[in-house]
Formats: structure tokens, sequence, C-alpha cells
């Protein structure tokens, strides 16, 4: 697959098979996804990757978490906690990409968007196998009980849970389009 083709051919699938992809698989595309552009050098990437019990395990402790900070006379609680419950269990393998923290500013700052290349790679990677993903973020990525689950500083940053896993036979063809970028050439003849 040339990477035209992956690029424009991946998309975020929702719909996932129960069955885990090989841990071969997982570590060829974590091992690609590496080699995102990192200024310095400071390879500030981090993968978790939890199936089974250890991905129940998180579920559990994040709805936890919500069901004590969440008023139970709320109406709207008991949806949220139960979603938080099961979240991580709609996909066989959820990696956890995260960033190492540098107290440099402009380090932490390039290392952050370091990171969120080396994810699109992973996925980039994924796509190439005939996986499936989903990069999800939100208020997981910040929990402290999360980073404290994976043995992360809390200082360290979750950049997103990808899910992982085959498509369901059931996903249709990708239909949605995508507007032109929006480029300025600056400096370039008309025949350039």
């Amino acid at each position: 697959m040339d990477v035209y083709t992956a690029i424009r051919g991946r998309r975020s699938i929702t719909g996932l098979t129960e069955n885990a992809p090989s841990r071969a698989a997982i570590d060829r595309i974590i091992q690609a996804s590496v080699w995102a552009p990192n200024h310095h050098l400071t390879e500030p990437w981090r993968f978790h990757v939890l199936r089974g019990v250890a991905r129940d395990e998180m579920g559990a402790m994040v709805a936890d978490r919500l069901e004590s900070e969440l008023d139970p006379d709320d109406p709207a609680s008991a949806p949220s906690i139960r979603s938080a419950r099961v979240r991580l269990r709609r996909s066989p393998v959820v990696i956890v990409v995260s960033q190492v923290w540098s107290d440099d500013p402009v380090t932490n700052l390039e290392d952050y968007a370091s990171v969120c290349c080396a994810t699109q790679n992973l996925m980039l990677a994924a796509h190439a196998e005939g996986l499936a993903t989903k990069w999800r973020t939100g208020e997981m990525c910040d929990f402290a009980a999360c980073k404290d689950f994976l043995g992360l500083d809390q200082k360290d940053r979750i950049v997103g849970y990808i899910y992982l896993g085959h498509p369901s036979p059931a996903i249709g063809p990708d239909r949605r389009e995508r507007q032109p970028a929006q480029v300025e050439w600056l400096g370039w003849d008309d025949e350039d």
C-alpha cells in the first residue's frame, strides 16, 4: 500500500470484531510509529497495550472515579457511569499513547507534536495491516487514576486511547469528502 492510499483510506472505525490482533502485528505497528519526526531525538512517546482483564480493570476504575464525582440524584449520572464502565470494551485492544513531560515549554510542545505524529503513524501502520483504529481523547486523558494505573508520572500527558482491532464486516465504504486544503502560495511564479 503506498502512502497516499494509506492516508486517504484510513479512517476512524468504531465497529470492531472481538478478535484481537496478534501481538506481533501490534509490535510491528508500534515499531513503525516511532519513526515520527522528533526534534533533538527525545523520543517522548510511551505505549501501553491493554486487553482483557487489564482493559476491563481500567474501565472499572474510570467508572468508579466518575461515580464518586457525579451527583447520584442527577438522572444523567447513571448512564454516564454505565458508559464509562464499558467504554474500553468497545475494542479488543486499547493502546494508550502518552508523552513524557518536559519542564522546558518549547521541548514540551515539540514533544507533544512528535507524539501526535507517532500516533498518526501508528494508525497508518494499522491500516496497512488491514486493522481498524479510532483515536479517543477526552476526560480520561487527564484522570490521575489512569496515569497511576499505567505507572505514568502525573505530569506526563496521555495523548490518546487508540482502539485497535479487526473492522466489522458491516463497515461500508468510506463516503466522506474533504474540502481542498487551504493553501496560499507565496513567492511562486505562475509557471512553477
